[in-house]
């Protein structure tokens, strides 16, 4: 990097910490997720049960853990559980992504364009308000933004060599936050790049599957240690998040169909009510 994408990238930094850090204690949990997340994390710390915590007389934690491990080591270093503490990994992995951002186009475009570009994404509702939440949304985020542009530089090389490790790695941080949907996204949008570009479809499909499958390693292992702990109860609650909840959302469309087919009733405020 020359001198002007360096001060660039330096320039980023500082106002992604400036717009993030300072203000992550400001306000107490104010929504349910918050605080669930949070006491996964203190459970882990209290039991020392960095595997499957039970907390809250026996309830089991509904994600997986590598956002509460990260936490779980912030609090460790600060000497304690704070929202200040709870919300430091979004904040971060908010910072990392648009660094990498920064980095990436920078190399391909140039610096003004890099920097402009990472900015507006700073500015994202929702990219900002992830990065002010103790949720697995911005580290999730983070890891899948990370596997595709380790991907994207992977596709620049001939031949595709060598083995995307980056990309690997990223893909099981992300499904030890949230589930396989972080193997499911940069494989699909990447198989889908390569597809458009007309290689070789068996191609394609055999060198992301064995990606995805060198991705699970590291969440199989999880699963088995969680699996030792909580046992059928644990298999039901991975079925539960990973498939049920998708098949229950084809199953019953949302009530909202009701309204644009010209159905609501007399009452309006109970049948929105209804559909909340």
């Amino acid at each position: 990097m020359n001198n002007l994408q360096k001060k660039n990238l330096f320039i980023l930094i500082v106002v992604a910490t400036l717009a993030t850090l300072p203000w992550l204690g400001f306000s107490d949990f104010n929504t349910k997720g918050e605080p669930r997340e949070a006491i996964v994390s203190l459970t882990m710390l209290q039991q020392d049960n960095w595997i499957l915590p039970h907390n809250n007389g026996g309830e089991m934690a509904y994600k997986p853990p590598f956002f509460h491990w990260c936490i779980a080591a912030t609090a460790t270093v600060l000497g304690g559980m704070s929202e200040w503490a709870a919300r430091f990994p979004s904040a971060l992995a908010c910072i990392l992504m648009l660094a990498w951002m920064y980095v990436y186009y920078a190399k391909r475009r140039d610096a003004g364009t890099a920097l402009t570009a990472s900015l507006i994404c700073l500015g994202c509702f929702e990219i900002f308000r992830a990065a002010h939440a103790c949720r697995v949304d911005m580290v999730l985020t983070f890891c899948i933004v990370g596997a595709i542009y380790a991907f994207a530089r992977w596709t620049e090389h001939e031949h595709r060599r060598p083995v995307p490790w980056l990309a690997i790695l990223m893909m099981s941080l992300g499904t030890l936050t949230k589930g396989p949907v972080a193997i499911v996204l940069p494989c699909g949008v990447t198989g889908l790049y390569l597809l458009l570009r007309r290689e070789n479809f068996f191609r394609v499909f055999f060198s992301l599957a064995a990606t995805a499958q060198a991705s699970l390693i590291l969440p199989a292992l999880w699963y088995y240690a969680a699996y030792q702990q909580g046992g059928e109860e644990f298999l039901r609650l991975v079925k539960e998040e990973n498939i049920d909840r998708f098949l229950k959302m084809v199953d019953h469309p949302c009530n909202c169909l009701t309204l644009c087919s010209g159905s609501l009733g007399a009452n309006p405020d109970n049948d929105v009510a209804a559909i909340v």
